[in-house]
């Protein structure tokens, strides 16, 4: 499953338009408003394509660090951020399963990550194993986590005439539904909030619980 991602993605990036779809476009907005970015932060963007959202924060944060499975999303990450003469964004070749392929995360201190629009690519298990990546990558310094994605609030059934509006395809797509996200943070130390942008498309909020002494 990750090589098709993989390819697909490879022959896509040279033209790859991320605000497409208007619902990821809305959920990209979303996410990049709830991460509340601090000049403090160091923020990972897992599944980042070309690099535009983590580019688009930049302005306001210490450092953004995108990783994404495609090297030709990746590259065109790198050029994107070369154009607009930011300095404080690295991108590099990963996946949910294997964030680290190129960089070792934990140094940096994560504060928050953010992911949009991509962890509909695995499984109900795979997504809970991504989840408990994100927080061993954090650790410590990890305070959020913010996922905008196609998460079904209602029957897909009912919308079937959305799908392509919406950006999704049954055929190779694994949405699950707001339960099923919210029960992966089930017995972690986060507090979880969710936005509904569109029945079958919102936006979780997972801020880590204050320790009261």
């Amino acid at each position: 499953m990750d090589k098709s991602i993989k390819e697909r993605f490879d022959m896509a990036s040279k033209e790859y338009v991320t605000d497409r779809y208007i619902w990821r476009f809305r959920s990209a907005q979303l996410v990049s408003k709830l991460v509340d970015p601090d000049i403090n932060d160091i923020i990972l963007d897992m599944g980042c394509g070309t690099g535009k959202q983590i580019i688009e924060l930049s302005e306001y944060i210490k450092l953004g660090i995108g990783i994404d499975i495609s090297n030709g999303m990746v590259e065109q990450a790198i050029e994107n951020a070369r154009k607009e003469n930011k300095t404080n964004v690295q991108f590099y070749i990963g996946t949910f399963d294997k964030p680290e392929e190129k960089i070792n995360l934990k140094e940096t201190h994560i504060t928050k990550i953010i992911t949009n629009y991509a962890l509909h690519h695995l499984n109900l298990q795979k997504k809970k194993k991504a989840i408990e990546n994100m927080l061993n990558i954090g650790g410590q310094s990890l305070q959020t986590i913010v996922i905008g994605d196609l998460i079904f609030f209602e029957n897909p059934d009912n919308f079937k005439d959305e799908f392509n509006t919406i950006g999704y395809g049954p055929e190779s797509d694994n949405p699950s539904t707001v339960e099923e996200m919210i029960a992966c943070f089930t017995n972690l130390p986060f507090i979880v909030d969710v936005h509904k942008l569109h029945p079958l498309v919102g936006v979780l909020v997972a801020n880590k619980k204050k320790v009261i002494s």
